[in-house]
């Protein structure tokens, strides 16, 4: 790989793969994973209550949700570049206005822009880009992709130095300035293939018999259309399947510096260590669950991560000491790293490249309400019991229940012909891929 990058020869592919782990690390170092801190900076200021941030959290999630179709659509339309740099614009925008906060309402305002700009010009837009470039090696392309969000959570520790430094106003200002400089620069590599006028990867077969991969793979076959797929049973079932451990991921990342914070003789430090420390397991987990998905059934991989999540839960709900913490922390941030990249290939395997901006779009109204319930649950949950076991509890319970999704989200028949309507969203024959 690097040789190949010495010499010129390298794939594009792989340059977008590259850039979008840049976008990804600033996304995630300087919103993702600063949410937390800002949070407990927020409440020590204002003393505002977990269930005020709960419902923040939430109406972003709802916003991402209710967005998500008219994003896909316009990242089919426009392409990724486009998407990408009003994104990163909106993003930037968001986080400098979010250093000017004085009440509920701005608070909620801005970080809405800052919410908007983070899901246009972010993970969804990537993961399209990647996918039309990718077919062989999809999910460990997707792998590489996700270590950029882990890899933003080293930031983690600055973040939380900066705030205590030089308060979280000015740590705001600064991460605005240096997302919007550094991802205008980057969107320039997020292209298609059409849009270079080049071909994305071939496929190959399978070296693995399984009993969900169709036995002749090299045989090309259109993709689905958006209305194809979302009359199929495989499309519901893996939203929600996809949906269930937003539940945990949503609790864990605006409440997880709180929950540490509450812990006697523990603070925000120990927070960012325990991050930290989850994150190694994260970027372990893409990167080995990324080349086993190209090799086994995806949907095995992702059963252990969804048992993992809701284990995390357990552990957290019960968690007195930071051994404790860091235990929880592995769990979830291991079980994060290897369901990302291969639920996302796992659709684009059962539906194709052509649709997959619309048709992610669309699932993710479906994730909008785990994403957003998991939010603000935790924090009513959390203000109503007095304790956090109640809450992440809850979470686990409802991220245990994508198994039962998952069982149902088997590959989907291809019909012969698309309806009328459909025609338009015809796209060219791809070899099968395995999933």
């Amino acid at each position: 790989m690097l040789r190949r990058f010495a010499t010129g020869r390298v794939f594009f592919g792989w340059y977008i793969v590259s850039g979008g782990i840049v976008v990804q690390l600033l996304l995630g170092g300087l919103v993702m994973h600063a949410t937390g801190f800002y949070v407990a900076a927020l409440q020590e200021e204002f003393m505002w209550s977990a269930t005020l941030f709960g419902i923040a959290l939430a109406m972003t999630r709802i916003e991402s949700g209710a967005l998500g179709p008219v994003q896909g659509w316009a990242i089919d339309r426009f392409g990724p570049r486009m998407m990408m740099r009003v994104g990163i614009a909106s993003t930037a925008l968001g986080l400098i206005l979010f250093g000017f906060i004085n009440s509920q309402a701005t608070f909620f305002i801005f970080y809405f822009i800052v919410s908007i700009g983070a899901g246009v010009g972010g993970f969804m837009t990537l993961t399209v880009a990647v996918v039309h470039w990718f077919q062989r090696t999809r999910a460990r392309a997707m792998g590489y992709l996700m270590t950029g969000l882990a890899i933003g959570s080293f930031m983690a520790p600055l973040i939380s130095f900066l705030i205590d430094g030089v308060g979280w106003r000015a740590t705001s200002i600064g991460s605005g300035i240096l997302l919007f400089v550094a991802g205008q620069l980057i969107a320039t590599l997020i292209v298609r293939p059409v849009d270079r006028g080049e071909s994305p990867e071939p496929a190959r077969a399978a070296t693995v018999a399984r009993p969900d991969v169709p036995t002749a793979l090299d045989q090309p076959r259109r993709d689905f259309t958006t209305r194809e797929a979302l009359r199929t049973r495989s499309f519901w079932a893996l939203s929600f399947a996809h949906g269930s451990p937003l539940l945990m991921v949503a609790a864990v990342s605006g409440f997880f510096v709180l929950r540490v914070g509450e812990i006697d003789g523990l603070g925000a430090g120990h927070a960012a260590v325990a991050i930290v420390i989850g994150t190694v397991c994260q970027i372990a987990a893409q990167l080995v669950g990324g080349y086993a998905g190209d090799i086994i059934s995806k949907r095995v991989i992702i059963a252990i991560c969804l048992a993992g999540h809701a284990a995390a839960a357990v552990v957290l709900a019960i968690a007195d000491s930071f051994p404790m913490i860091v235990l929880g922390a592995v769990l979830h941030w291991t079980a994060w790293g290897g369901r990302g990249p291969n639920i996302n290939t796992l659709r684009a395997d059962y539906f194709g490249p052509a649709n997959i901006g619309q048709i992610m779009g669309w699932a993710s109204v479906v994730m909008m309400v785990y994403s957003a319930g998991g939010s603000l649950l935790t924090g009513a949950l959390r203000d109503l019991s007095d304790g956090w076991a109640l809450p992440f509890l809850v979470a686990g319970i409802g991220t245990a229940s994508g198994l039962i999704w998952l069982a149902l989200a088997t590959r989907p028949r291809l019909p012969e012909e698309p309806p009328d309507g459909d025609q338009q969203e015809r796209a060219m024959s791809y070899p099968q891929p395995r999933t």
